[in-house]
């Protein structure tokens, strides 16, 4: 059966205050378009009507990778998720992040997908999300009433839904630089690698002499959003690394999980997984702070 669009006007912008006059003026009844892997899927399939689509790609100051010293790494909400792949600076100085990026969709979503639309679909399963919590990154938002910066944990609100106002944009993530000796790694467990993750782990940890200076775990599939799991980083932060200390990290982190049953997975399943790829997923992270 072919899937068609619902009916729709269209605007294209050059400026962010473009976009957000027309979504100030179109309130309810818009949405922004970048890369369109997930909306544009949501509108074939009936899920959403907007009247009003709002082109942002030709909006020059929005798609860039940027790093120093003293403000860490900036990426414009334009940027593609195959420029996070590809970015030798994310690669060695983020792995988190681009190990994440590398496993969302397929080639051809990855050439399309924009890192600010992955975040602004909101879904439980977006890739990037669970990196960005263990980064403690933020996001720049503009709109009519100026531009504002929040924590990444604080954009997501559940399901399809952030802290975006109507006439909001989303246009920048900011990273804080990694301390020495930290390792990232993100692991996800799906049917098939291009496939929506039945359980997503991110783990940043900062080791030394194999004692935990500081850990981040975030989970992705098992709760309404993307989350940290605090109890499990309390169990190992200030710890001298064991085996016995990572079982038990991991089994609260499950512990901490409250996934659903739908058709990608049981919640037993999920819960089960999750124990599984959080001691995997730290114990790789300690591995890459030893590079």
């Amino acid at each position: 059966m072919l899937l068609t669009l619902p009916e729709f006007d269209y605007f294209s912008c050059d400026t962010v205050e473009e976009a957000c006059s027309l979504l100030a003026a179109h309130k309810g009844e818009s949405r922004v378009l970048a890369g369109g892997t997930d909306l544009l899927i949501k509108m074939k399939h009936k899920k959403i009507a907007p009247r009003y689509l709002i082109n942002i790609k030709r909006v020059p100051d929005l798609n860039y990778i940027r790093h120093d010293e003293r403000e860490g790494l900036r990426i414009g909400a334009l940027t593609t998720i195959h420029a996070i792949v590809n970015s030798p600076l994310i690669k060695k100085k983020f792995p988190v992040l681009n190990c994440a990026a590398s496993v969302l969709g397929t080639r051809q979503v990855r050439n399309l997908a924009t890192l600010g639309g992955n975040l602004c679909n909101s879904s439980p399963a977006a890739e990037c999300a669970p990196a960005l919590l263990t980064l403690e990154a933020n996001v720049k938002i503009e709109g009519p009433g100026g531009k504002r910066s929040l924590p990444v944990e604080e954009f997501f609100l559940g399901p399809d839904r952030n802290a975006l106002a109507d006439d909001e944009i989303l246009t920048e993530i900011q990273v804080p630089d990694t301390p020495m000796h930290t390792g990232g790694v993100y692991i996800k467990h799906s049917t098939r690698r291009i496939d929506v993750s039945i359980v997503g782990v991110a783990v940043v940890v900062t080791c030394d002499d194999q004692v935990c200076r500081d850990i981040k775990i975030a989970l992705g599939s098992v709760g309404p959003k993307p989350f940290r799991v605090r109890k499990a980083e309390n169990v190992l932060k200030g710890q001298k690394l064991s085996e016995e200390m990572l079982k038990k990290a991991a089994q609260i982190a499950s512990e901490e999980s409250f996934p659903i049953d739908d058709i990608r997975g049981y919640a037993d399943y999920r819960k089960k997984m999750v124990e599984t790829l959080v001691k995997e997923g730290i114990e790789k992270a300690i591995g890459e702070t030893r590079l």
